[in-house]
């Protein structure tokens, strides 16, 4: 059916055809491959106890606003508290996506957020001046869902201009 000439050139331009692309994206592919055009950008994170949504807006690829649209946990609004320590963490919430702000272009962004991974730390944990809620966290706030939900923003693209 087919001689042996066949099937040597059929694997020849098979694995040319899967070379190419690879050479071609590891050249040029960068991630992640945000947008970044001026203007708001709504993400989330949720984890089924925890649920958080932000909003940036971004100015010459540079984070200039932030806001906590929402923090659950485990059904608990830390917006709507009142009383400490929920009253507290949700500040510590808000401080750690302050943190953000001033951040420019992608690889500053990827490095504040990265320092928000599990627990803040380094700049990030020194950007939360609330800290007498430690006893009751256990630590500070797990930031990393913040970091998180930064990211998926800017995954989805501009909400508005």
């Amino acid at each position: 059916m087919f001689n042996r000439r066949s099937i040597v050139l059929v694997v020849v331009v098979l694995l040319i055809g899967l070379a190419v692309p690879v050479i071609v994206v590891g050249q040029s592919a960068q991630w992640p491959a945000w947008d970044m055009r001026d203007g708001d950008y709504r993400g989330h994170f949720d984890d089924r106890e925890h649920n958080v949504s932000v909003q940036i807006r971004l100015e010459n690829q540079e984070i200039v606003a932030v806001s906590l649209r929402w923090a659950y946990y485990r059904g608990v609004d830390y917006r709507a508290a009142d009383d400490d320590p929920v009253a507290g963490i949700y500040q510590q919430h808000v401080e750690a996506l302050e943190y953000l702000i001033g951040a420019r272009g992608v690889q500053e962004i990827v490095e504040r957020t990265t320092y928000m991974e599990g627990s803040p730390s380094g700049p990030a944990l020194n950007a939360i001046s609330t800290q007498d809620v430690d006893g009751f966290t256990a630590a500070t706030i797990r930031s990393g869902k913040i970091g998180s939900a930064v990211r998926d923003a800017l995954n989805r693209g501009r909400y508005r201009p």
